[in-house]
């Protein structure tokens, strides 16, 4: 099958990223317009390799469309499942997931870096204005994908109900991005106060046994102001 029409939206895509990632570096401040920017520019560029295999769309047994809530679902957590469905989080979500996939290696890391900001920041917003069950976090988290625990982090920054010792310390030491232990340090700083002295010790043991890269990444910034608040 001919799919020139494939490898032309490619283009379109690399010269988008290209732009978006102009006005990123020379503007110092992204905003919501320019991380839908990068996001189109991401999943055009690489759908001449995906869209073929891609079936994240597909309508499944229980009714989900999306495959991130289908996952969300099978994993334990049904009525997480029916919260994001159809919502744009479950959509950013899926095409984080893609993106991370596909635009690998340092290149693409501001890129990422910045999807995976913008879930964060509406994962909150959507979080303060639902009810999400807390035991259904808790086991979603351990088993789920490197979008979906950024998707999770981001849910608790909007409702401390959420937030769970366990969760970030795995979040910590054994994250799947950079950005998910970045997320789960800075639920740390802002909950701080509430840990008891035990869970303190074990976000402290996470904390000491982690890999936070260079000694002036931003992770290591919040570590020091995680120790200095103890």
């Amino acid at each position: 099958m001919n799919r020139w029409w494939l490898w032309a939206v490619g283009g379109v895509g690399a010269v988008v990223l290209a732009v978006a990632g102009w006005k990123i570096f020379f503007s110092g401040d992204p905003g919501a317009a320019l991380v839908v920017l990068v996001i189109t520019g991401g999943l055009l560029l690489i759908s001449p390799f995906v869209l073929p295999r891609l079936e994240a769309l597909v309508l499944g047994a229980d009714g989900f469309e999306l495959r991130v809530v289908r996952q969300i679902a099978q994993h334990g957590a049904p009525e997480t499942a029916r919260l994001l469905d159809n919502t744009e989080l479950a959509e950013i979500a899926e095409a984080y997931g893609v993106i991370h996939t596909q635009l690998v290696g340092g290149t693409f890391y501001t890129v990422r870096k910045q999807v995976q900001d913008h879930l964060v920041t509406r994962a909150a917003a959507f979080a303060s204005q639902r009810t999400f069950n807390p035991d259904e976090i808790k086991v979603l988290f351990p088993t789920a994908s490197g979008p979906v625990r950024v998707l999770l982090l981001g849910l608790m920054q909007g409702d401390p109900r959420l937030v769970d010792v366990a969760t970030l310390a795995e979040g910590i030491s054994v994250p799947v991005t950079r950005n998910e232990q970045f997320q789960a340090l800075v639920l740390v700083l802002a909950n701080l106060r509430r840990f008891t002295e035990a869970e303190r010790a074990t976000l402290t043991a996470a904390i000491d046994g982690a890999d936070l890269g260079q000694d002036d990444s931003d992770r290591r910034k919040i570590v020091d102001r995680i120790r200095a608040a103890q």
